[in-house]
């Protein structure tokens, strides 16, 4: 209102200084002049406050349209948040509200991208081709108008396709761009781009509209999270309990049926069928002994002894055991970070959680391919968890067929396996991500064609988040 009484001001005001020049120039009376001056400015300021109030009646019923249509995507989004939908059928709910503004000039096309793992990928779009959705199944920080938005964190505006787009598939109608940061307070959730006719200008309302859309998405979304994160650890929290009752009865059995057989084979003849028979018998109970470790181990039950260790001399020690489990078709290479990663751990436990990824790693390249091991040190966020920390990152990856998006985000459940029944116990990268976390780190996934990728994040001694180390629970 205060811009409009000040433009209707000046444009009042211009008025009477073109009258006064006019009557400076034409000689006519005083009275006659004061008569005609109001007539005359009203007559040269009523079609420019016409223009300026009909403009500003347009905006008002625009600002009106988006305020509608923002208090309907509020209660349709907060609707299908409380629905089981996935989350990616959440976000592309979302898409359709969005392109559904008919205050908006908008072309039925956008996408939103999503942080998983430090990148960000396509979850939802509307319109794209299938090109589209290969050349952008990914972004990358400062590479297009999505990449702009990552980098800066800032909304970006295009009228018209220009150098700042890298991504160019081809074909496809003329259009603009709003490309908007999903962000919660500092914590950047992902990126939402719509698609504008082309020559659109810039408008305030419509990037106030989006933003608070954007702001609604990113509160659901790591509400979600939070909620999944819940729901994750009250099933660790139960399979814990189950877990540490049944491995110490079943180690019981276990060790009398050991010791039964142990009895029986120094009564019996070396050379015999009984003797063979009641050494396979050992066998699966040594098997069964192991089981009952990792059961202990993921249930915290199992003794545990911490160390300030380089976790680049954890690792180097760890290949050579690797390149013996891998076998002569797996090259394992190393890169170790420049300087001493100093870490408190349990050398042990980690070296296990490093058995077990060269061990799923070997069964994804069973014609041969490569295992690498590489460290570093770097600052990292987890905004789904609310914290960050110098971390002491090990990366483990393969060159094997990698896995499915839809298992990925299983892969740390426990007696989740990918592997034929009888293959695997589905313990494995459980006990390993429970171990990482009782190390108060953190353990990513990320697959694609070409291999699978595991990032394991522990806080380096003397960084900037050192948090305790969770003590066994007796």
């Amino acid at each position: 209102m205060t811009t409009l009484l000040i433009r209707a001001t000046l444009i009042l005001a211009g008025s009477e200084l073109l009258v006064m020049a006019l009557l400076s120039r034409v000689e006519l009376s005083k009275p006659l002049a004061v008569a005609l001056d109001p007539l005359l400015m009203v007559a040269i300021a009523i079609w420019p406050l016409y223009l300026l109030m009909r403009k500003e009646r347009r905006r008002l019923e625009k600002q009106e349209a988006l305020d509608a249509k923002l208090h309907g995507i509020v209660d349709n989004l907060w609707n299908a948040s409380m629905n089981t939908l996935s989350r990616d059928a959440f976000l592309a709910a979302v898409l359709r509200e969005l392109l559904d503004t008919s205050a908006i000039p908008l072309q039925r096309k956008g996408a939103i991208f999503l942080q998983e793992n430090g990148e960000f990928r396509l979850k939802a779009e509307v319109g794209f081709s299938e090109a589209e959705r290969q050349s952008c199944s990914a972004i990358q920080s400062g590479r297009c108008l999505c990449g702009a938005v990552i980098e800066s964190r800032r909304p970006v505006y295009a009228s018209d396709v220009d150098d700042r787009r890298h991504v160019r598939t081809g074909g496809g109608r003329p259009h603009g761009h709003y490309c908007f940061p999903i962000l919660s307070g500092n914590d950047l959730f992902g990126v939402l781009t719509l698609y504008l006719d082309p020559g659109h200008r810039r408008d305030p309302a419509e990037e106030r509209f989006i933003s608070s859309v954007c702001a609604i998405v990113a509160r659901i979304v790591e509400a979600k999270r939070l909620e999944s994160s819940l729901r994750q650890m009250q099933k660790v929290e139960a399979l814990n309990r189950f877990a540490a009752g049944i491995s110490h009865d079943f180690n019981n059995i276990l060790s009398a049926i050991r010791g039964y057989c142990d009895v029986a084979l120094r009564g019996l003849p070396g050379p015999s069928q009984a003797a063979g028979d009641i050494r396979d018998i050992i066998s699966v109970v040594d098997r069964g002994a192991l089981l009952t470790r990792q059961l202990k181990l993921y249930s915290r039950q199992w003794p545990e002894e911490y160390s300030v260790e380089d976790l680049n001399l954890v690792v180097k020690e760890s290949s050579e055991m690797i390149r013996h489990l891998s076998g002569a078709g797996i090259k394992v290479s190393l890169k170790p970070y420049s300087e001493p990663l100093p870490v408190r751990c349990n050398r042990g436990q980690l070296e296990q959680v490093l058995l077990n990824l060269a061990s799923n790693a070997r069964d994804a390249m069973p014609g041969g391919g490569e295992f690498r091991l590489e460290t570093s040190c770097r600052e990292v966020g987890f905004p789904g968890k609310k914290r960050s920390m110098t971390a002491a990152v090990i990366a483990a990856s393969d060159t094997g067929s990698g896995i499915p998006q839809e298992l990925a985000e299983k892969i740390f459940e426990p007696f989740f396996t990918t592997k034929p029944e009888g293959a695997g116990t589905g313990l494995g990268l459980a006990m390993a991500h429970s171990i990482i976390s009782q190390h108060g780190g953190e353990i990513t996934v990320s697959s694609s064609q070409t291999g699978t990728r595991f990032d394991i994040y522990l806080p380096l001694r003397g960084g900037s988040e050192e948090p305790e180390v969770l003590e066994k629970d007796l």
